[in-house]
This record gives C-alpha cells, sequence and structure tokens, in this order.
C-alpha cells in the first residue's frame, strides 16, 4: 500500500488557533485596557481609559469574528 494516499492535511496554525483561540482572543483584547490603566496611573486624562475600553470592546468582538469565521472554514477543510 502506498503511505503518500494516506497522508492528510495537516494545518498547525489552524489546530493551535482552534485550542487556544478563546483565551488568545481574551488576552489580546484586554491589552488595550491595560494600556490605558498605565496611562491612567501614569497621569493621563479620564479619555484614554474610556478609548483603551472601547477599543477592547471592539478588539474582542473582531477577534471573536475572525475565531468563529475560522471555525467554520475548519469544519470545511478539515477531515473528521
Amino acid at each position: 500500500m502506498n503511505d503518500i494516499s494516506l497522508k492528510m492535511p495537516h494545518y498547525p496554525t489552524l489546530d493551535f488557533m482552534l485550542l487556544h483561540g478563546p483565551w488568545l482572543t481574551i488576552v489580546l483584547a484586554a491589552l488595550p485596557l491595560i494600556g490605558g490603566a498605565v496611562a491612567m496611573a501614569m497621569g493621563a486624562p479620564i479619555w484614554w481609559l474610556v478609548g483603551a475600553i472601547a477599543a477592547s470592546a471592539v478588539a474582542f468582538l473582531l477577534l471573536r469574528l475572525l475565531l468563529e469565521v475560522l471555525q467554520i472554514l475548519a469544519d470545511f477543510i478539515l477531515p473528521r
């Protein structure tokens, strides 16, 4: 039997994102909020924190959308 015909495609980055994507989304979306809190602690105006909260919310929504699209694509291209 030919070994090459039995090889299935492997996508390590896709596997990584499907496995770790939910917590990575939260961590990456929290970075603007942490930056805004640090800026406030260093004396920046309150608008920096308000902007950081808005940026974190938008980042979370966009990253979550990207992860869901990735999950949909993985369902189509990865064999089960």
